[in-house]
């Protein structure tokens, strides 16, 4: 049984259902033109930190305990003591939560093309170019190019019209 992903776009809420599966890259059945963004933040495991707060704590009791006049003296002892009472915890304890993952797509409908490149230029990417813009751009181009004198007609070489001085 082969079911099809449906992909939702997240700037329109357009639904498309995934396309042929292609296993030659990771976008798997990613429709054609579509865009992924994948998300990835790293974070301090809220444990990892308490287990920190609690080992900071006690070294400050403990030296608390202490007269005055031999505090710092005793305050790296101290801290090698309750280090090793934790050590196997901290050991047991990831410093960081696996990254965060958020991914979502974006449609290539052309209504959206221009916040998408405004997205990419803040991240410092190249824009993907508006098809329609670019159909626009040739069409323009062969216009102009039927308006533009060739070599052999009239004229002063110079990009002159026909009959002008």
């Amino acid at each position: 049984m082969n079911t099809q992903y449906e992909y939702e776009c997240a700037m329109t809420g357009v639904v498309e259902p995934g396309g042929t599966e292609d296993n030659s890259d990771e976008l798997g059945d990613l429709p054609v033109g579509w865009t992924k963004i994948r998300m990835t933040r790293r974070q301090y495991n809220p444990k990892w930190v308490l287990i920190q707060q609690v080992k900071e704590a006690m070294v400050d009791g403990l030296v608390a305990q202490f007269p005055p006049e031999v505090r710092e003296v005793q305050r790296y002892a101290v801290y090698i003591q309750v280090e090793a009472q934790f050590h196997s915890l901290e050991q047991a304890t990831p410093v960081y939560l696996p990254d965060v993952d958020d991914t979502v797509y974006v449609s290539d409908s052309g209504d959206i093309i221009d916040s998408v490149n405004e997205m990419r230029e803040m991240l410092g990417l190249n824009e993907l170019p508006d098809e329609g813009e670019a159909e626009e751009e040739e069409e323009e181009e062969e216009e102009e190019e039927l308006l533009l004198p060739h070599d052999g007609e009239i004229g002063d070489g110079e990009g002159a019209q026909p009959g002008a001085k």
